[in-house]
């Protein structure tokens, strides 16, 4: 029988955390360390197992993270070498690449303040500003973002000009539902009244935007634009090792066994889930339902086609 699999994110928070907790307290007993952070004494052991065979390239016997032996044997862990990995340092290029990523978010106006907050230290921690200043240069106007917000949150309409990817021009009164945020890029999704009908506008295209004094009428789309309520629930069994992109999937439910993780979560873009999956395609067991399975062996025949 298959068991709940623990997400590899949390696993490896709770890792790096023993270590930090460890470096500044010198040993703690197995019983402290569950206590602490909300585990059984059976996974702390577990973990510094782990720990024990982890640490950086070379993987030589002085190059892994150590404990006392003697004293896990009594129930105390007490670390000898943590080879640095409790403080851990991003390069240069990992920074900049995760200040791209909130710089998207926070530019969409979707981010909470703990992501503003970050994203001031990440930059002011990149000694690379031309790299920094390269990725945080935002195509939205923060005034647009704003006055998004605030109608959404008054609920009432925005008039605002438009610049669609042909870069043709109209002015338009929406009734702002919310802002969200695909693939690093803000949409605000959103009755427009001059087309009559649901829109997902790119809010970097918006020119120009006031809130107006008419309140919101039209109930938000059950249907975004984006497509994100799930049609249905995908079933996928792959070889354990693909479990990282598995978990990727929002709101997965995930079990594991027997070298085999299964997979559940909703599927909205039918075909964008189709071509995550093929990036794993040897490492796949099953897929399930027929829709999902379909698209994704269209999309692996029209792989082999083109390399023909």
């Amino acid at each position: 029988m298959g068991t709940v699999a623990e997400r590899t994110a949390p696993r490896v928070t709770r890792l790096l955390g023993l270590v930090t907790y460890l470096e500044r307290a010198g040993e703690a007993s197995i019983e402290e360390l569950a206590e602490h952070f909300g585990v059984t004494s059976a996974q702390v052991r577990r973990d510094i197992e782990l720990l024990w065979v982890s640490g950086v390239p070379g993987h030589a016997p002085q190059d892994l993270i150590d404990f006392d032996a003697w004293a896990f044997d009594e129930g105390v862990i007490r670390l000898t070498n943590s080879q640095g990995v409790g403080q851990v340092r991003l390069s240069p290029r990992e920074g900049v690449a995760l200040i791209g990523a909130l710089s998207a978010v926070v530019a969409g106006g979707a981010a909470p303040q703990a992501a503003h907050t970050a994203l001031a230290k990440l930059v002011d921690a990149v000694a690379d500003k031309d790299a920094v200043r390269s990725v945080t240069t935002a195509s939205v106007d923060p005034a647009v973002a704003a006055t998004l917000r605030d109608a959404i949150e008054c609920r009432v309409v925005v008039e605002l000009d438009y610049a669609d990817a042909n870069d043709r021009r109209t002015s338009r009164v929406i009734e702002p539902h919310r802002i969200v945020v695909i693939d690093g890029m803000p949409y605000v999704e959103c009755w427009c009244r001059r087309a009559g009908d649901y829109r997902t506008l790119r809010v970097d295209r918006i020119m120009s935007a006031s809130m107006g004094t008419d309140a919101v009428t039209a109930p938000a789309s059950e249907t975004p634009g984006f497509s994100l309520v799930p049609k249905f629930e995908a079933v996928v069994a792959a070889d354990a090792p693909a479990r990282w992109l598995l978990e990727s999937f929002p709101g997965v439910q995930l079990e594991e066994g027997d070298g085999v993780v299964t997979a559940r979560f909703g599927v909205a873009d039918v075909s964008a889930v189709a071509g995550q999956l093929l990036t794993i395609g040897t490492a796949l067991r099953s897929v399930g339902p027929p829709p999902l399975a379909r698209e994704l062996a269209r999309q692996a025949r029209a792989v082999l086609a083109a390399q023909a």
